[in-house]
């Protein structure tokens, strides 16, 4: 379909879209952009700058190069949220971006990887941290890691190529991934049938699926966290700093576990659906009709891309909140933090005063 048109029977539903939803919706995924996208530039670096400190401590290395690698996944996902507001605050979604064929073609194939890889990247970050619980003296291989997760990419990658080429006609690439403003957003739309149903339980697999065996890993963290925390053995720094990190895991693990749920309760909804050919709730849930519009017109963009986006934001918060170190990296790259660490710095340099020291900051 050409994106400036608007499908059959889109035309009715506009008329049902809520003014406040979309401007509710929108003010969120702006406050995802504003907060996200520093927030998980701040991140990356620091956790850059971690890795170049720590190169000789491996098991540190490895959840470091975890997440450098969420961060600049969360850091992609929330750079590309631009059009998502821009398309929310423009009315009758009609912004100006989404309808930009090689914009729109370039975003859409986009986002049918990274919300992929985001996903991947928690779950080896949960199940890792419960490896070590479990098994303490467990090491952990840096080359495997990476060769995972090049991999996982690559494979993503080679798929989104292979599926356009096999459609009936890859040359209508512009009609194989197009916006719809019942969508709200550029996707994955190809003219063959088993293409799509492929897509689709396809999607549901790596997307939806990934919460169960996430959520296992994160009960059994803080199974075995509780029952480190009652050994009075292990009461020592370092058991102390590993509790700690590991707080820290199951923090950020909750924090996708409760934005994610929705998305598998939709994928598990969306595959009934489609095995039994319901049509009733298919029309009701995910067609257009300007009697029920609301659920349409929401379901994927709230799921999808609206909580998905949110679990990217919050995720630097996290950090902020339970890393000191990277709380202290933020604080002094703010000129407030600065004269704070100056300050005292001139506490441990004889010779010197305060005021001396402090004054040669700025």
């Amino acid at each position: 379909m050409n994106d400036s048109v608007i499908e059959p029977g889109a035309e009715a539903a506009l008329t049902a879209i809520e003014p406040v939803a979309e401007a509710a919706l929108g003010t969120l995924i702006l406050f995802c952009f504003l907060v996200g996208v520093p927030g998980n530039l701040l991140a990356t670096i620091y956790f850059v700058q971690e890795h170049l400190n720590n190169a000789r401590n491996t098991k540190k290395l490895f959840f470091t190069e975890i997440y450098i690698s969420m961060t600049t996944v969360d850091l992609i996902l929330t750079i590309t949220l631009f059009p998502v507001f821009e398309n929310y605050f423009s009315g009758h979604r009609d912004g100006y971006l989404f309808r930009n064929k090689p914009f729109c073609l370039l975003w859409g194939f986009l986002w049918e990887i990274v919300p992929c890889i985001s996903v991947f990247l928690v779950g080896l970050l949960s199940f890792s941290r419960m490896l070590i619980l479990v098994r303490p003296m467990q090491s952990l291989n840096l080359k495997v890691l990476r060769a995972i997760l090049f991999a996982y990419f690559l494979y993503h990658f080679i798929l989104r190529v292979t599926l356009i080429m096999a459609d009936d006609d890859p040359s209508d690439i512009h009609r194989i991934i197009n916006y719809t403003d019942t969508s709200g957003y550029c996707y994955y739309s190809p003219n063959n049938t088993q293409l799509w149903y492929f897509n689709a339980y396809h999607a549901g697999v790596v997307l939806g699926l990934p919460i169960l065996p996430i959520s296992l890993s994160f009960i059994l963290s803080i199974f075995k966290l509780r029952e480190s925390a009652s050994s009075p053995s292990t009461q020592n720094f370092s058991r102390v700093a590993q509790t700690q990190a590991t707080i820290t895991i199951i923090i950020v693990t909750s924090v996708y576990l409760i934005c994610n749920l929705p998305l598998f309760i939709n994928y598990c909804f969306y595959s009934h659906v489609i095995i039994t050919d319901n049509e009733a709730w298919e029309k009701y849930f995910y067609y257009y009709d300007k009697s029920k519009a609301f659920m349409g017109w929401y379901i994927w963009n709230v799921t999808f891309i609206d909580l998905v986006s949110l679990n990217s934001a919050i995720n630097p918060i996290v950090f902020f909140l339970r890393m000191k170190p990277f709380r202290e990296f933020v604080k002094a790259l703010l000129p407030v933090g600065k004269t704070t660490m100056t300050k005292t710095k001139a506490i441990h340099m004889p010779g010197k005063s305060i005021r001396e020291i402090t004054s040669s900051s700025f």
